[in-house]
């Protein structure tokens, strides 16, 4: 399924997102800010697909990312450190 949005007087063609959310879905989903969510996009923490300026969370990404995290407080040092010898 294809979706068609006019921004700005410019069709641009929607990839099927199936799989994917957005930012602010992200963040409620996490439990995080949105830009605390880009900025784990930025890091590279989770994955995208990007259709013009929009970014789109992988639901893949964040229920792997809820599995490394699994058992870790929101702002636990150790969270980081072990997301990073993951990767």
């Amino acid at each position: 399924m294809e979706f068609t949005m006019t921004v700005f007087t410019q069709n641009i063609k929607m990839p099927d997102l199936v799989g994917y959310c957005t930012t602010t879905e992200a963040a409620d989903k996490l439990g995080f800010h949105v830009n605390h969510v880009r900025r784990m996009v930025r890091r590279g923490d989770l994955k995208i697909k990007r259709v013009g300026q929009m970014l789109f969370v992988s639901l893949d990404s964040i229920k792997q990312y809820q599995e490394k995290t699994k058992g870790f407080e929101k702002h636990s040092p150790y969270k980081r450190e072990k997301i990073t010898s993951n990767k």
